[in-house]
């Protein structure tokens, strides 16, 4: 234990948080110590954000005690907290993309830089303090997501930040780039700077956490030092319930061939062709940037396309845009929910029953009773968490906001569900609700082409998996009787082939 401080950072007792119907948090107490890695996990809608939100200052607490560094906090705003020295890195980050990196760190703080140069000089001194080497000078528009999280680390220390929360920091990054964000990690932990780490990958929990804070239903359940933690007992006490296992038993009930891909060539896809079976589950593995959401982009009718050919149960079929594909039996979960799968704004129910708006509008008029009980009957069947179906959707947690997307489609029951990153940022316990209902919808004969970064989820729910690399496809493999290692060589283009 002589890697975890002694000294208490932060002291959160009691804090309590309602909103119209829902009760976010209920006397919550959990202690940060200084120069610790503090993991906090929970199933969605257990809090967390909640939390992180009062303590930044978005939200203000209904009651309860806050001490951070000595000093009691009762009301306060994100500009107050970053100047306390407690930054918050959120999962959607938090910069101006037509900015430069150096304008973006001292973004309002211009006269006390003396002007741009004193901006940039300090910027670039800050940067280089986490190994960085990005130019002050480039525009943030310009960044891979790795390096914008390092301009975000950098703002925070800009504030002399004593804590900084991070909130799901890997969720849009490679293998690559996490490695770097541990050296950060690591880096400011040895500075004596505490770092809250919010994560559904127990992975990374177990990895460089000191101490994991577990919540559900906006209650602490347990709070001790990583070690004293097995993964299963983790994973029962974040949902409530013994999960045997993280994934249920991979669907066997592969038929005859459904759809014959044929061609398809981008900029980016070169030849791509395959087959899809009736009741298979057929995982893409690859980097990220290699082209598997562009090949499931194409054939949906979302990218352009050149030359290829869709053959669905053996009858050729034309997909110039996504309309075409839904009337063809398409049903697609995009990778990034928030900014291509919802209408934030709008409505559960008028979210969940888009795909099926036909069934309930004519003339431009839609009969809001039919559109609510298609809302109703899909928030019950997938144990949607809302107090009601006309809330607006944004006020979801990510995994309930998924299982919209998801509900969207069961309603008019796709034969072909293309699934992109179906579990990115979500928990451990709706991420089994959402394989379950992948085997129900193989089982009932329909057929899924899987997405995801996370090669275990690929390999443990796909009956077969292609390996893409460069906007190829490399390999064909059987995950059962498959080497992860041959896979991934396959996926990192150093060997191809079928087993």
């Amino acid at each position: 234990m002589d890697t975890v401080g002694s000294e208490v950072i932060l002291t959160i007792k009691g804090v309590s948080k309602s909103f119209p119907g829902v009760r976010a948090l209920d006397g919550v107490s959990v202690d940060v110590r200084r120069g610790t890695v503090h993991g906090i996990v929970g199933e969605n809608g257990a809090g967390k954000s909640t939390l992180m939100k009062i303590l930044s200052g978005v939200y203000q607490k209904d009651s309860g005690k806050v001490v951070f560094d000595g000093q009691t906090i009762e009301h306060t705003t994100p500009q107050e907290s970053m100047h306390r020295g407690l930054a918050i890195i959120y999962q959607e980050l938090n910069l101006v993309n037509t900015m430069s990196v150096g304008e973006n760190i001292f973004l309002g703080r211009f006269k006390e830089m003396k002007g741009m140069r004193g901006t940039h000089a300090k910027a670039g001194e800050l940067l280089e303090s986490i190994g960085c080497k990005i130019s002050t000078s480039k525009l943030v528009s310009e960044l891979s997501v790795s390096e914008k999280q390092m301009v975000e680390i950098a703002k925070a220390l800009s504030f002399k930040s004593k804590l900084i929360i991070m909130d799901e920091p890997s969720s849009s990054l490679t293998g690559e780039e996490m490695c770097e964000l541990i050296k950060i990690i690591h880096q400011l932990k040895a500075q004596g700077i505490s770092i809250i780490y919010i994560s559904h990958k127990l992975d990374e929990i177990f990895d460089f956490c000191d101490i994991v804070t577990v919540m559900r239903d906006g209650h602490v359940i347990d709070t001790k030092p990583k070690v004293d933690f097995t993964r299963d007992d983790l994973i029962t006490k974040m949902v409530g319930r013994t999960i045997e296992n993280e994934y249920p038993e991979r669907p066997r009930c592969a038929g005859d061939t459904l759809m014959e891909v044929q061609s398809i060539n981008t900029h980016k896809l070169h030849d791509i062709s395959f087959t899809l079976r009736k009741g298979e589950i057929l995982g893409l593995v690859g980097l990220v940037g290699a082209g598997r959401t562009e090949i499931v982009r194409a054939l949906y009718g979302a990218d352009k396309v050149r030359g290829h050919r869709v053959l669905i149960k053996g009858k050729p079929v034309t997909i110039r845009n996504p309309k075409e594909a839904k009337d063809a039996g398409f049903g697609f979960i995009p990778e990034d929910r928030k900014l291509q799968g919802l209408v934030l704004p709008f409505s559960v129910e008028s979210n969940i029953s888009m795909a099926s708006i036909s069934n309930f509008s004519k003339f431009g008029f839609i009969r809001k009773s039919l559109e609510k009980g298609i809302g109703t009957r899909q928030v019950k069947a997938l144990n949607v968490k809302t107090p009601s179906t006309r809330v607006p959707v944004r006020n979801l947690s990510g995994g309930n906001q998924q299982k919209c997307i998801v509900g969207r489609w069961m309603e008019i029951s796709p034969s072909i569900f293309i699934m992109d990153e179906p579990t990115k940022g979500i928990d451990v316990g709706a991420k089994y609700e959402i394989y379950s209902l992948m085997k129900e919808i193989a089982e009932r004969g329909g057929a899924i082409i899987l997405i995801s970064s996370e090669l275990p989820e690929v390999l443990n729910m796909s009956n077969r998996v292609l390996t893409i690399f460069e906007g190829r496809i490399t390999g064909e493999f059987d995950p059962e009787s498959t080497s992860v290692d041959k896979i991934m060589k396959a996926a990192l283009g150093i060997v191809g082939g079928c087993a």
